[in-house]
């Protein structure tokens, strides 16, 4: 429960708390209930509040008489309908600022005054629960006696189309049971109408809905949306100008995206003052209708105070709660929800008298139903490095930090600007005066946050090689050379490399994206698979819609996964994943590449797809000695002084890759010995050893002699 109770509240408007306490025990006979129950806790309470706190101790047989208990309630009954001008303290002038922003009734203001006083004052509570468990009919009634009102406005103050229950002020279960639980209010609303300290009501409603806050950026940082911004920025700017009714754009994406941003971004372009829901409200009571949420009452009354302002946007934020599937069901793959659920979000989406932006990470938990109701939907992408790059470099502002810095950071697509702005701040407090320094700090600080969020932390760079790459170290069936040179002249084809793990697949097309000056994308099977149905279809769509974005090379390492022989397939889902990339390389228009450790069980018609398949092979012993050579080089070791006895050595190796090498290298980081010849003899016999090919499990050397050379 959400209610708040002050003692305060209680003495400041006693005189009124008193006209409805007695009203509830005379004029709805509670007294009756009362005597029958004498000597709860909660009975004594409000006999003490009332002035008849001597009465506790006089019972006879724990009851007290209701002739009795009623002559005494009487007079003071009477009493206190004599006093005029009761309605007085924050409450009510508040109640009169309130009405005024939103067009409240007097029956609405008597009923809205109640039920706030009822969540702050214990004795309410405690004389409602005398009448015991009330049909909705019968609150109705109950609240008609209490306010001295008419039934009939009353029942029409609360009904499902009334203000009150529109804006979520006040609404009435359909449910039997106690008033006090029957009622339920918007949290905080009772602070906020109870608080003397704020003159503006405006001012005190920021915490449902606020005014947006500054864009940090440009129309020029969403080029990779150009048409959807731009069509965009056109419908609402004319949406505003004819007061359109029912406007609803949905802006959905992985977070980091900007996609807040970019609605602050058109709020500002437009000169509209945008308006934000807050994301923190709570319902005031245990009750809780299965068709609102507290924060979509929170945009209902954003609407209704601000329905009358020109030129206005609503950026309802983080919507997941909001739309949520209620008792959610899947029916043939299709997300359904309650009819009674739809509905009102179907009106609200039909009704709203302002432009509304909704953002979401996600969009599966949103009915069909209901996303087809939006009249413009965006996918915020990943923005190209491009674009990145400026963001970062426009946040960290006149921080010193180098662009080379900055161009190596712009490599992690989880970025968002929001963390570079946080990291910026808190270097600066820290005072940081050296560029290597601030560096430093901020990627400590931004890679901390991305491993907290579970995004990849790394901030260098994002393939560090440790071992100088050369083609003539690694052993293709094709001319790498020629296809490099080609490539230059025709940015456009699909391509599959297959062979053992560690024969520098993976490692050619990253000396191709350097050679040809074009950023590398990289997706693995971890990057691309989801448990959802169709979620995987749709990442692999998005890869591809990413590097054309960005122009970038395209490179899916363990391609496998998702191109094995439809044939095998036990499910439908792996084949429609099959379907999805194949169709998705047919119209990529620049470079693709795969690489696969699996080729055998490639899907037949995939191969087909592939301008070009080349094998990598397990290195010559000319080849294994040139990497030899060139991995002590890298390591600066001294000269080989026994050159003609390890060069036959490391030409008989069989099974040697590349990436053994490279393995090599980094082990030597950890260990106490220098890299010498006879160190990365051992450690490259040590992988051949621990190979997973049956051929080279417990052969380190060819079992024919090796020509000697001079």
């Amino acid at each position: 429960m959400a209610n708040n109770y002050f003692p305060e509240t209680s003495e400041q408007y006693r005189p009124i708390i008193e006209r409805w306490i007695l009203r509830t025990l005379i004029d709805l006979r509670g007294y009756t209930l009362m005597s029958m129950g004498y000597g709860l806790e909660e009975y004594d309470k409000v006999l003490t509040f009332i002035g008849l706190e001597h009465l506790i101790e006089k019972y006879e047989d724990d009851r007290l008489k209701k002739k009795k208990l009623r002559k005494l309630l009487k007079p003071l009954h009477k009493k206190n309908a004599a006093l005029i001008n009761i309605k007085q303290g924050p409450l009510f002038n508040n109640m009169d600022k309130l009405a005024d922003l939103i067009g409240m009734n007097t029956a609405e203001k008597e009923l809205l005054s109640f039920c706030m006083i009822l969540n702050t004052v214990r004795e309410i509570e405690n004389v409602t629960e005398i009448l015991g468990s009330l049909s909705s009919a019968n609150i109705i009634n109950a609240l008609a006696v209490i306010l001295d009102i008419n039934t009939t406005k009353v029942r029409k103050a609360l009904s499902s189309d009334g203000l009150l229950y529109r804006t979520g002020l006040a609404r009435l279960s359909r449910d039997t049971g106690q008033l006090f639980y029957q009622l339920a209010t918007i949290g905080d609303m009772g602070e906020v109408l109870l608080d003397d300290s704020q003159p503006d009501m405006m001012k005190s409603l920021t915490r449902f809905f606020a005014p947006g806050k500054k864009s940090t950026l440009q129309p020029d940082d969403f080029k990779h949306l150009q048409n959807d911004y731009q069509l965009l920025h056109r419908y609402l700017e004319i949406s505003s100008k004819e007061s359109r009714k029912g406007v609803n754009v949905l802006i959905y994406g992985v977070p980091g995206t900007g996609k807040t941003e970019m609605v602050r971004t058109l709020a500002t372009s437009l000169k509209m003052q945008l308006y934000e829901v807050s994301a923190d409200v709570v319902s005031s009571n245990y009750y809780d209708d299965e068709d609102h949420s507290s924060r979509m009452d929170s945009y209902r009354l954003c609407l209704q105070v601000l329905k009358r302002k020109k030129n206005t946007l609503i950026l309802f934020d983080e919507i997941e709660d909001a739309f949520i599937r209620d008792g959610s069901m899947e029916r043939f793959g299709i997300r359904t929800s309650t009819n009674a659920k739809k509905g009102s979000l179907n009106h609200i989406l039909e009704s709203n008298q302002l432009p509304t932006l909704w953002v979401s990470n996600v969009i599966s938990h949103i009915d069909e139903a209901i996303i087809r109701r939006f009249d413009y939907i965006v996918e915020l992408k990943i923005p190209p490095k491009s674009t990145r790059f400026h963001i970062i470099k426009k946040h960290v502002g006149d921080l010193s930090v180098s662009e080379a810095w900055i161009d190596k950071i712009s490599n992690n697509e989880s970025l968002a600007p929001a963390l570079i702005s946080r990291a910026v701040n808190v270097v600066k407090a820290l005072g940081e005066k050296q560029q290597i320094q601030i560096e430093a700090s901020m990627e400590r600080i931004l890679s901390n946050t991305l491993n907290a969020m579970g995004y990849d932390k790394n901030l260098s760079n994002p393939h560090p090689s440790v071992l100088t790459y050369r083609l003539e170290g690694v052993n293709p069936d094709y001319d790498l050379a020629g296809l490099q040179t080609g490539l230059k002249k025709s940015l456009k084809g699909t391509f599959c490399f297959y062979g053992p793990s560690g024969t520098g697949k993976s490692e050619f097309v990253h000396q191709l994206a350097n050679v040809l000056e074009k950023p590398l994308l990289i997706k693995r099977a971890s990057d691309l698979l989801d448990p959802y149905i169709g979620m995987t279809e749709r990442n692999i769509c998005n890869m591809f819609e990413q590097a054309k974005y960005d122009q970038s090379i395209l490179l899916l390492d363990e391609a496998d996964s998702f191109l094995r022989d439809r044939t095998l397939s036990r499910e439908s889902w792996e084949v429609t994943q099959v379907n999805e990339l194949l169709t998705q390389m047919e119209q990529f228009e620049g470079l693709f590449f795969c690489t696969t450790n699996l080729m055998e069980v490639l899907d037949q018609a995939s191969l087909r797809r592939f301008d070009l398949k080349v094998k990598f092979d397990y290195l010559k012993a000319a080849q294994a000695w040139v990497l030899f050579q060139q991995t002590l080089a890298d390591a600066g070791s001294d000269p080989i002084k026994d050159e003609k006895t390890f060069k036959n050595k490391v030409r008989a190796l069989q099974g040697i890759t590349p990436g053994d090498f490279a393995t090599a290298l980094r082990q030597n980081r950890f260990s106490t010995k220098e890299m010498t010849a006879e160190y990365l003899l051992e450690a490259l016999m040590r992988e051949i050893k621990f190979k997973q090919y049956g051929a080279f499990k417990e052969i380190g050397f060819m079992t024919h002699q090796v020509k000697q050379e001079d």
